[in-house]
């Protein structure tokens, strides 16, 4: 007991020291990129100061699998260069016993932290993008011609969205049951206030009358209009969106028969997170436990960047290449996690080897 108790406050001060100095590091660039937007509108210093601080859980998520990486070669790697893993050995404790001691319970604090923070870093990532958008008066959707979006029996077509509360240019196009167009709406502005939508100037023309009859209103008020997951599915980052939130993106979208293959993919991410976590420390025990065990602290924290910029590069790349060439989500998220599996084990026997002859 008294082992597992060492290696884990060995492990968590390397940790602790990693993600403050990568967190402070993150804030410092965050804050300083905000800087060109000063005075742009009402995007005055306390609001970036507020959009900042907001977004730390983000900054501490993004930099949690790095400080893992990065703390585990410097407290470990300070524990093998004193030789205090052949003292260990000579009690007993091999070095395969000591990596699965040190690989589980990383494991288990992972799985613990992106629980807590997948309930508050969206919320908190939401309402920073929501300030910053406000002030700045700035769409959060760049395309030419807007977002298309599908609604049961409706196509819509949205102009301008600054958030799934304030929309502009909202044009509907309305079918009936036999799939024939019905009428077309064009809605200058749409504000989701108190429950409900607050449509200003809409046009309605009704294309299946004979003759064509158009209809005018300068302000309606609706409890249904578009369905806000629609628009947050389209426009949210998937950082911004809970496990419980892409669920119900899934759901929806299956109801109304549309894609939601990247919706899965974010899924699947959100799941292997904490087992992503793990191999990449696991990638690291090579340096640690082998050959380079005896290597200084600088020259392991390089290697250490390298391994997490490659696995990092490549479980970003593939999944998002799996949808392109059409492999379920599932397979997409855990093949890159399978090569590097792999790539550790294979790591692992070499510098051991090599590390203990």
């Amino acid at each position: 007991m008294i082992i597992y108790i060492y290696l884990l406050k060995r492990f968590l001060l390397g940790v602790f020291v990693s993600i403050t100095v990568l967190v402070s590091i993150e804030i410092f660039f965050s804050f300083t990129a905000e800087l060109k937007y000063l005075n742009h509108g009402n995007y005055d210093m306390l609001t970036i100061i507020k959009y900042t601080v907001l977004n730390l859980p983000k900054s501490i998520e993004i930099m949690y699998p790095y400080a893992i990486l990065i703390g585990s070669m410097l407290s470990l790697g300070a524990m093998a260069s004193d030789h205090e893993f052949i003292a260990m050995q000579a009690a007993g404790i091999s070095v395969m016993k000591v990596m699965s001691i040190v690989i589980v319970q990383a494991f288990i604090i992972s799985c613990i932290f992106y629980i807590i923070s997948d309930s508050i870093v969206p919320e908190y990532s939401s309402q920073a993008e929501q300030k910053k958008n406000i002030a700045l008066n700035k769409k959060i959707v760049f395309h030419k011609n807007g977002i298309w979006l599908k609604d049961k029996k409706s196509f819509i077509k949205i102009d301008e969205v600054y958030s799934d509360k304030n929309l502009k240019g909202i044009t509907l196009y309305k079918y009936d049951s036999n799939n024939k167009l019905f009428s077309i709406t064009y809605i200058k502005d749409a504000t989701y206030k108190d429950k409900s939508w607050h449509l200003y100037e809409i046009n309605e023309t009704f294309v299946q009358n004979n003759p064509v009859k158009k209809d005018y209103n300068k302000y309606i008020k609706s409890r249904e209009f578009i369905d806000r997951k629609l628009i947050n599915i389209k426009t949210q980052k998937s950082t911004n969106l809970s496990l419980l939130n892409v669920i119900q993106n899934i759901q929806y979208l299956d109801t109304n028969g549309l894609d939601n293959s990247i919706q899965k993919k974010i899924f699947w991410e959100k799941i292997f997170k904490p087992i992503s976590t793990v191999i990449m420390l696991f990638l690291s025990m090579p340096f640690i436990f082998g050959r380079h065990r005896t290597t200084n602290a600088s020259k392991r924290l390089i290697l250490g960047l390298f391994i997490g910029i490659g696995f990092f590069i490549t479980t970003s790349i593939l999944p998002n290449l799996g949808i392109v060439f059409g492999i379920i989500p599932f397979l997409n998220v855990l093949l890159p996690n399978i090569i590097f599996i792999i790539l550790g084990r294979y790591l692992l026997d070499y510098h051991l080897e090599a590390g203990l002859r």
